[in-house]
C-alpha cells in the first residue's frame, strides 16, 4: 500500500468526507486526524454549509483538501450525497469534524475491506470521550443485553438492557463516523436527505441489497467517538476507561480533548 502524497490528475487511494456547520474551533484538530494518516494518498473533501466560509480551511496550503462552502443549509444525508459524489476515489470514508481518527485508523479499515472481502466496514466495538463526564469510556455494540451506562448530556445513569431489546437489533450498525464503504455502494443507494440516522437508513439499505459488513472492534486506539453537549449522539458503554490507560492508549489525545 503506497504511503507517498498522489501526484496531480492520480486518483487518491480513499477520499475521507467530512459534513460540516459551525465548527470552525475544531476543524484544525479534524484537519490533523487527516494529515497525520499514514496512508498518504488521500484526499479530504469538507462541505460547509456554517454562515460564514471556514478562514481555517481556507488558508490551508494542502493540494488534498477539497472544501466547499455552500451558500444555504443542507441536511446532513444531502451534504453527505454531495461530498461523495465529488469523492475521486474507489473508497469513501467519513471522518465526522468532532472525532479523533489515530495516525493508523485508515490503513486498518483498508486492511480490514480487503482480509474480509467487503464493500464496508465499521467499527463494532469502539471508545468514547465525553466532555460532560470527562471521562473514556469503551462501547461493544455487540453486546445487547445487561447493565450499560447512558452516556449524553445529561447526568450518567446506568440502565440494564433486557435479552432481545428490539431498540438495539440493529445498533451495531449505526454511527456512521466509523463507516469506510466503496463509492459504488452509496452510488446505488445514496443517503436520505435528513438531519438524523441518514447514516443508520444507509447502512441498512445496503446491507438489505447484500453488501457484506466487515464489523471491527477496536482494541487497539483506532478512534474516539467525543461527545459533548452540541452533539446529538446518545452511548450506551459498558466501561469505563482508567486514566492510567489513557495515555498508553492515545497518545495524542490530551491535546485534542
Amino acid at each position: 500500500m503506497s504511503t507517498s502524497t498522489p501526484s496531480a490528475g492520480v486518483r487518491p487511494l480513499v477520499s475521507v468526507v467530512t459534513p460540516t456547520y459551525g465548527r470552525e474551533t475544531m476543524l484544525p484538530a479534524a484537519y490533523r486526524c487527516f494529515a497525520s494518516q499514514d496512508v498518504a494518498d488521500s484526499e479530504w473533501i469538507v462541505l460547509d454549509d456554517s454562515d460564514t466560509p471556514s478562514a481555517f480551511l481556507a488558508s490551508l496550503d494542502d493540494p488534498r483538501v477539497r472544501y466547499r462552502h455552500l451558500p444555504s443549509r443542507l441536511t446532513i444525508g444531502e451534504k453527505r450525497n454531495i461530498a461523495n459524489d465529488m469523492a475521486r476515489a474507489d473508497v469513501i470514508a467519513h471522518f465526522d469534524d468532532d472525532e479523533y481518527y489515530a495516525p493508523h485508523y485508515l490503513r486498518t479499515m483498508l486492511a480490514s475491506m480487503d482480509s474480509q472481502q467487503a464493500d464496508f466496514a465499521k467499527l463494532s466495538a469502539f471508545f468514547l470521550y465525553s466532555h460532560v463526564y470527562r471521562k473514556f469510556g469503551y462501547w461493544d455494540l455487540l453486546l445487547k443485553e445487561g447493565p450499560h451506562l447512558r452516556w449524553s448530556p445529561a447526568p450518567m445513569t446506568v440502565v440494564t438492557l433486557e435479552p432481545g431489546n428490539g431498540a438495539f437489533r440493529d445498533n451495531h450498525l449505526g454511527y456512521g463516523f466509523s463507516y469506510c464503504y466503496r463509492k459504488s455502494v452509496w452510488a446505488g443507494h445514496p443517503f436520505p436527505h435528513q438531519q438524523f440516522n441518514e447514516d443508520g437508513e444507509f447502512i441498512v439499505n445496503a446491507v438489505a441489497r447484500g453488501t457484506r459488513v466487515a464489523l471491527l472492534q477496536d482494541d487497539a486506539g483506532l478512534c474516539v467517538h467525543v461527545l459533548h453537549q452540541s452533539n446529538t449522539s446518545i452511548c450506551f458503554p459498558q466501561y469505563v476507561i482508567p486514566d492510567v490507560l489513557v495515555q498508553r492508549l492515545f497518545p495524542g489525545m490530551p491535546d485534542f480533548v
